[in-house]
């Protein structure tokens, strides 16, 4: 059990809720109370996120790995297994993904919206579209064969 976050996940948190605020000349804050308010919100909301999604893996590292999904060991690698499962990501996100070490579908579970969003080509609407995919899969409203 963690009983402090890692300082540098705590500096992306940080550095991610600071972008929603404006900067004025000599690199200062002025900002409004909805403001602060709307970027204190974030980091909240991301710091909750990425505590939650380090729970669920401890919990899923329990079972054992005989308890994985079939789902989980979609490549992301390859077309064919992707165009099976009717999972559409534009090419450059795929390398993207691939190139920092998410092989499967099943790396992805886990990994932090602030994490996906330093690699290359990857936004907010590529990582709902993700994030939508798995929740399907859990779901089982997507079927894995």
């Amino acid at each position: 059990m963690f009983e402090e976050i890692d300082p540098a996940v705590a500096e992306d948190l940080v550095d991610m809720a600071l972008s929603s605020l404006p900067l004025t000349r000599g690199n200062q804050v002025l900002s409004t109370k909805r403001q602060m308010r709307v970027c204190m919100w974030r980091l909240a909301q991301e710091a909750y996120s990425t505590g939650f999604l380090l729970g669920q893996k401890e919990q899923f590292d329990l079972l054992g790995p005989g308890q994985r999904p079939a789902w989980m060991d979609i490549r992301l690698d390859e077309p064919q297994d992707l165009a099976k499962h009717e999972i559409r990501l534009r090419p450059v996100v795929l390398r993207s993904l691939v190139c920092a070490g998410y092989r499967r579908l099943g790396d992805l579970v886990w990994v932090p919206d602030h994490k996906l969003r330093k690699l290359f080509y990857v936004g907010r609407i590529t990582i709902r579209e993700i994030r939508s995919i798995i929740r399907e899969f859990r779901a089982g409203s997507r079927v894995s064969s």
